[in-house]
């Protein structure tokens, strides 16, 4: 049991110990998904909620990472927490999309074919009038550009990140 304290110091440290105890990149970014909540005061699943929800958060991630299947039910309930975020990302998915697909040399028409999109979606998602994608369409611009659909989602985090420290 840990003790508490009033000291902010204190309790730093017993959040940065339990921390490094985490040792798997699923489990870290469910940490980080929920003390992002935490600070901004959105509501938090109940208590029994949690563990099944961290177990779906990690199966869907590695199912993601290994470019497998995911089970519906765990898709489901990723998608009742983590899918009603309020974050904007148009802009960072428009950048990522143009910058992969610079990278190969693809056109818009050429990507719209490779990822099965028509090209005014192709178009929408690059002018920033895209704010999500689903997951089987984020899998397919993925592989459109050759590139991993977690570093692809890496690319929108980053992308993301960017335009929040410069509305700082």
């Amino acid at each position: 049991m840990l003790e508490e304290s009033d000291n902010p110091e204190v309790l730093r440290e017993e959040i940065r110990k339990m921390i490094a105890e985490v040792q798997d990149r699923d489990s870290l970014l469910f940490l980080l998904w929920t003390m992002r909540r935490i600070s901004k005061n959105q509501p938090l699943p109940p208590l029994d909620e949690i563990k099944p929800l961290r177990d779906a958060f990690i199966r869907v991630a590695k199912a993601i990472r290994e470019r497998k299947k995911a089970r519906n039910a765990d898709i489901d309930l990723v998608l009742k927490w983590i899918g009603s975020d309020a974050v904007d990302l148009a802009r960072p998915l428009a950048k990522t999309v143009k910058f992969y697909r610079e990278q190969v040399g693809l056109s818009r028409l050429q990507l719209s074919k490779r990822c099965k999109l028509p090209l005014r979606a192709i178009l929408a998602i690059e002018r920033g009038r895209v704010k999500d994608l689903t997951l089987p369409r984020l899998q397919r611009l993925a592989d459109a550009v050759d590139v991993h659909v977690g570093e692809f989602m890496d690319k929108i985090a980053e992308f993301e990140r960017e335009e929040n420290e410069k509305e700082e």
